[in-house]
C-alpha cells in the first residue's frame, strides 16, 4: 500500500526493525439515539477492503431504534448499564470488554455514529502502525457531509481549511478525531495504566477521562505524555455530519472549547502542552483584533485626517484568492462564500462569542454539563 507523504516523511531507521502487522481489528461505534445514521455507519465498515474482525455498537441509554437496527444487521451490541459519564463512559465499558482478549500490535478503531469511512481507512491506518507503531493513534481526515443549511456550508469550509492545513504540516494534530481513529491497544493499556498518577489525571484502569467533556482530546493529550506521536492520515477519509442549525452548532462549539480548556487547565503548562497553550492565547488574541481595529479606524476618522490609498485595495483580490484555493476541494458553494468573504468574517464572529462563552464557563467552574 502507498502511503500519503503526511507519514512518510519520517524515515523507517526511526521504526521498529521488525514492524508486525496487526493480528485484530475492532471497530467500537458509541450511539445515543443514532437511529438515522447507523445503519450507513455499520455499511461503511463492512465495505472496508480490510474489514474488521468485530464490530461493536455501544449502545449508551438510547430510547429509539438504534439498538434494533444494529442488532438486525449483525453486529454486536453492548447496551451500556449504570452509565451517566455519557460517550467517555460508553467507551470505557466497551473497551472493558474487548481489551483483555487482544494482543498489543492489535487495534481498535473508534468511529461516531454519524461518521461513514472510505474503503480503505482500516487497511490504510494498518500499514501506518505496521511501519510506525509508537503513532500510537492514527486519525482519520474528516471531511463535512452535505447539508443545504448555511451553518452547515460555513463548517464545511471549515474543515477543508482546517485538514489543508493539518495536511501541510505532516499530519501533526491538535486532537485525534472523534468522529474515527485507530489506536493500537498496546496505546490504550499504557493510557489506562497510568491514570491517575503524576502524568495522566483521571481514574486508573479507565482509557477515557469519564470527566472531561472532549473526551477524544483528552486522550490525545495522554497519549503525548506517555511518548506516541500521534498524527492525521491523509488517505484515510471519514465523512462526518455537521450540526444543521445555529443553535446545535453553539451548543457544539461550546463543548469542545470548554472542554479543551479544562483539559489544559488540568494537565497545566507542561512539555506536551505548551503548543497548545500557545493555540489558545492566540486564538483569544485573534478574537479582539476587530475591536482593537474598530477603534483605531473610529479614533482617526475623529481626530484626525484620513488619506484614501487605492493601493491598500490590492490585498483584498490576493486575500480572496487564498481563500479560493484554501476552499477549493469543498465544492462551488463553498467556493462562493469564501470568495465574498464577510460570510466567513459573520462565522468568525460567531466563533468569538462561543469562545468567551466557553472561557467563562470553564473558569466558574463548578458542575459539568455535557453539552452535545
Amino acid at each position: 500500500m502507498k502511503l500519503s507523504n503526511d507519514l512518510r516523511r519520517k524515515p523507517l531507521a526511526q521504526a521498529v526493525e521488525e514492524p508486525r502487522s496487526p493480528v485484530r481489528v475492532i471497530a467500537i461505534i458509541p450511539a445515543h439515539n443514532e437511529e438515522i445514521g447507523i445503519a450507513q455507519t455499520i455499511d461503511s465498515l463492512r465495505r472496508q477492503t480490510q474489514a474488521p474482525d468485530q464490530i461493536l455498537v455501544a449502545a449508551d441509554n438510547c430510547t429509539d431504534g438504534t439498538v434494533d437496527i444494529a442488532k438486525a444487521m449483525g453486529v454486536e451490541v453492548l447496551e451500556t448499564w449504570d452509565n451517566t459519564a455519557k460517550k467517555a463512559g460508553a467507551l470505557n465499558q466497551a473497551l472493558a470488554m474487548v481489551l483483555p482478549g487482544l494482543q498489543p500490535h492489535d487495534v481498535v478503531l473508534m468511529m461516531d455514529a454519524d461518521s461513514r469511512l472510505n474503503r480503505d481507512f482500516v487497511a490504510a491506518g494498518m500499514a501506518y502502525f505496521e511501519h510506525w507503531p509508537l503513532r500510537g493513534g492514527i486519525s482519520g481526515s474528516y471531511l463535512a457531509a452535505d447539508h443545504p443549511s448555511r451553518v452547515a456550508l460555513l463548517q464545511k469550509i471549515e474543515y477543508t481549511q482546517g485538514l489543508r492545513t493539518v495536511h501541510r504540516r505532516a499530519g501533526r494534530i491538535h486532537v485525534l478525531s472523534g468522529a474515527a481513529t485507530i489506536f493500537t491497544v498496546e496505546a490504550l493499556r499504557k493510557v489506562a495504566e497510568m491514570r491517575g498518577g503524576s502524568v495522566i489525571p483521571g481514574v486508573k484502569g479507565l482509557v477515557y477521562d469519564e470527566s472531561s467533556l472532549t473526551e477524544d482530546y483528552e486522550l490525545t493529550v495522554a497519549l503525548k505524555r506517555v511518548g506516541y506521536d500521534p498524527r492525521c492520515a491523509a488517505d484515510c477519509i471519514v465523512d462526518t455530519d455537521v450540526m444543521p442549525t445555529w443553535r446545535d452548532w453553539r451548543i457544539q462549539r461550546l463543548r469542545w472549547q470548554r472542554g479543551t480548556l479544562e483539559t489544559l487547565f488540568t494537565y497545566g503548562f507542561v512539555e506536551h502542552t505548551r503548543k497548545a497553550w500557545a493555540v489558545q492565547a492566540w486564538t483569544y488574541f485573534r478574537t479582539i483584533i476587530p475591536v482593537l481595529m474598530l477603534m483605531i479606524w473610529s479614533y482617526a476618522l475623529i481626530f484626525e485626517e484620513v488619506a484614501f490609498h487605492p493601493f491598500w485595495l490590492l490585498i483584498i483580490p490576493v486575500f480572496m484568492l487564498d481563500q479560493l484555493v484554501a476552499t477549493w476541494d469543498a465544492g462551488w458553494r463553498a467556493r462562493i462564500y469564501a470568495t465574498l468573504i464577510i460570510p466567513l468574517w459573520i462565522y468568525e464572529a460567531y466563533q468569538s462569542i462561543a469562545y468567551w462563552k466557553a472561557l467563562h464557563l470553564a473558569l466558574r467552574g463548578g458542575e459539568k454539563e455535557w453539552l452535545t
